[in-house]
């Protein structure tokens, strides 16, 4: 979502989506934020249709890379304390170059309950 969405607007696509966060982008398509339920409803008392996810997200993102496995993302979560990781493609290129981190996803700690649950 980018950096001017209105906490109207994603209240109504977490609550459409039964997410519990939305990762935020600059103009580049990098990861600027993440906005959390909390988020939301700490604007609750606030014009939420002019409030924007850059008034209220954390710039602290934690985040892992597509081609990283489950268990490494486990112990990230459990580590940090954390409920939600931000799955990234980029980093660096075969010759070592920066590439810009670009999300693709969010893997949650009900993801990981959903895995642990099935047959």
């Amino acid at each position: 979502m980018p950096l001017n969405t209105t906490v109207k607007d994603m209240a109504k696509i977490i609550a459409e989506s039964h997410v519990h966060g939305i990762c935020i982008t600059d103009e580049f398509g990098e990861i600027a934020g993440m906005v959390s339920e909390t988020d939301i409803i700490k604007a609750f008392n606030k014009d939420i249709n002019k409030v924007t996810a850059e008034d209220i997200m954390s710039d602290k993102v934690a985040t892992i890379s597509g081609e990283s496995y489950i268990c490494d993302a486990v112990d990230i979560m459990v580590k940090q304390k954390i409920h939600r990781l931000v799955i990234v493609l980029g980093g660096k290129d075969n010759a070592g170059l920066s590439l810009p981190k670009r999300p693709v996803g969010i893997l949650s700690a009900t993801d990981i309950i959903n895995l642990m649950a099935k047959d």
